[in-house]
């Protein structure tokens, strides 16, 4: 008689895993490397440009200005000057700033002028990711250089935050005083970590170990969601990491996820750039 009680209760301590609902497939983009989302009808997705180069100074880089319900309807921001392989970007008032090798460019999203850039006296780091921390400071991610910068948008100052590795660091998400810091890896490092870095200490952690070929992360309903490029870079997947236990769980993989790179979310909808195959995938998120 207990076993039969027991079963009944079963269902209710199985936890609900968020299940992915294809929206929409888009197919007219080249390398798109990541998506930034205002709102429905003001979405930015960078795209690399031709080739697969990810770090090549080869000026046919684009950041397209879209909406959520016509995606294929790309108006072309940087009509006025060039970059050659943008990625991360971030928005603050009607100014972009966009992440291209070894300089972040600034541009008005009005007008589609640039109207500053800020150069790396390095200029063989390969900049990925952004994060706007206040209205005076950036922190950007540097894969090549597995390091983390604050960058003073008042000073132009580049300060380097790393006191220790952060291997392939690649995208950024905050959650209160801490930012999330995803790596990728390549064959022969392995598999990539998530790390965790205290903005008052200024100490890096490392919270998952060897998950994968990490790209992107972003917030979602209080946990961390990462995208993987998956063993064969090509077979990608959607982690989900619960901040409390730190432990993480599979909770999408799909062939169509062909190198699925910097996605962002807005509600429950998440757009998903695939810099392989050149989709932009379109999802519903469900629990």
């Amino acid at each position: 008689m207990f076993k039969w009680i027991l079963l009944l209760f079963l269902p209710t301590l199985v936890s609900s895993q968020t299940r992915f609902e294809l929206i929409k497939k888009v197919s007219s983009f080249r390398h798109p490397e990541n998506v930034y989302i205002i709102n429905a009808d003001k979405i930015f997705i960078a795209d690399i440009g031709r080739t697969f180069e990810s770090a090549a100074r080869d000026s046919d880089g684009v950041v397209y200005q879209c909406v959520i319900n016509n995606i294929n309807t790309k108006n072309k921001l940087n009509k006025t000057f060039r970059l050659n392989a943008p990625k991360g970007m971030v928005v603050n008032g009607s100014t972009l700033y966009i992440a291209d090798v070894d300089r972040i460019v600034i541009a008005n999203i009005e007008t589609g002028l640039k109207t500053e850039e800020i150069a790396f006296e390095d200029t063989t780091v390969s900049l990925n990711d952004m994060f706007l921390l206040d209205d005076n400071t950036l922190l950007v991610s540097v894969t090549n250089k597995h390091e983390l910068f604050a960058v003073n948008l008042s000073s132009k100052e580049i300060i380097n935050l790393s006191n220790s590795s952060v291997e392939g660091a690649n995208g950024i998400c905050k959650n209160e005083k801490k930012i999330y810091v995803c790596g990728f890896a390549s064959k022969e490092k392995k598999k990539g970590n998530v790390y965790e870095y205290d903005l008052e200490t200024n100490k890096v952690t490392p919270i998952v170990k060897e998950l994968g070929h990490l790209d992107g992360i972003k917030l979602y309903n209080n946990k961390l969601l990462v995208s993987d490029w998956g063993a064969d870079y090509d077979h990608g997947k959607i982690w989900e990491i619960d901040l409390k236990t730190q432990k993480p769980r599979i909770i999408f993989e799909d062939e169509r996820l062909k190198s699925p790179s910097g996605f962002d979310l807005l509600g429950d909808t998440i757009i998903i750039p695939c810099l392989d195959s050149g989709d932009i995938l379109i999802y519903k998120l469900k629990e």
